[in-house]
């Protein structure tokens, strides 16, 4: 196919993306309550899911409680004309981007698919399937583990008695759809390795080999993602640890295959 008629048909996979999040968008916006009310304000009230579950967890373990999660709910406060406009319109939108992301990537894999072998082909459905979970796993981890930890922290910590933490609107929506977006992309992780080892520019023994110089960059990105403080840090870290772990065994098994393969014809 000629490059014009290839950047035609990235084209139209393209538009059909956009019809995706534009629909899933206006489903967002026409459950304004839902969407805000019970999930995006639900880590800023006391009877969320994670406070009580930690809370169970520490009075098992602990007798007297050394962490308060959250004594009151959060004051958050907008202060521009269209702030409460403006964040609807872009939170339904971004979220319009992660609910039609299993779709998008569909389309993606609709324009690559023709210059895959019959052999990787097969492979379509489970990969998608893999795209999909990893995101969602990434999605739900950041909502109900990083979230409530970052407004925790947010919440607690002072500099004097004085101040008062009533939270901005804008501020307090965005440390949720940055969390939720960053750990559903790190989820990916192990997928762009298997694509990179595919192509031959990452191998099984460079992911092992630079295991410590990777550990050292996945502390930087966990403290860029979280507020710096330890805890987060580390809550952060350890997925992405499990992560490049798996990424290591998809790469092994990815070189083993290959060796056999070439062992095959030799024989």
């Amino acid at each position: 196919m000629p490059f014009l008629e290839h950047i035609e048909e990235l084209r139209t996979h393209v538009i059909h993306s956009l019809f995706a999040i534009i629909i899933a968008t206006i489903f967002l916006m026409n459950n304004k309550s839902i969407v805000f009310d019970d999930i995006l304000f639900g880590p800023a009230k006391t009877d969320f899911i994670t406070y009580r579950i930690f809370s169970k967890l520490e009075n098992f373990f602990y007798k007297k409680k050394t962490v308060s999660f959250l004594k009151k709910k959060l004051e958050i406060q907008n202060r521009k004309i269209f702030g409460q406009f403006n964040m609807y319109i872009w939170t339904c939108f971004i979220g319009g981007i992660i609910l039609s992301f299993p779709y998008i990537f569909y389309e993606f894999w609709k324009f690559i698919r023709p210059a895959l072998s019959e052999n990787e082909k097969k492979y379509s459905r489970q990969i998608i399937t893999t795209v999909t979970l990893l995101f969602l796993l990434g999605v739900l981890f950041g909502y109900f583990i990083l979230c409530p930890f970052l407004i925790h922290f947010g919440y607690s910590f002072r500099i004097s008695s004085f101040p008062k933490n009533i939270f901005d609107l804008s501020d307090y929506i965005s440390l949720i759809m940055h969390s939720i977006l960053s750990m559903g992309i790190t989820f990916l992780f192990p997928i762009f390795i298997y694509f990179l080892t595919k192509i031959e520019l990452l191998s099984y023994s460079f992911l092992k080999k630079y295991r410590k110089h990777a550990f050292f960059i996945m502390l930087i990105i966990s403290s860029a993602i979280t507020p710096g403080d330890i805890l987060s840090t580390i809550i952060v870290l350890i997925p992405m640890m499990i992560l490049y772990q798996l990424s290591i065994s998809i790469s092994f098994s990815l070189f083993y295959s290959k060796t056999k393969k070439k062992e095959k014809k030799t024989s």
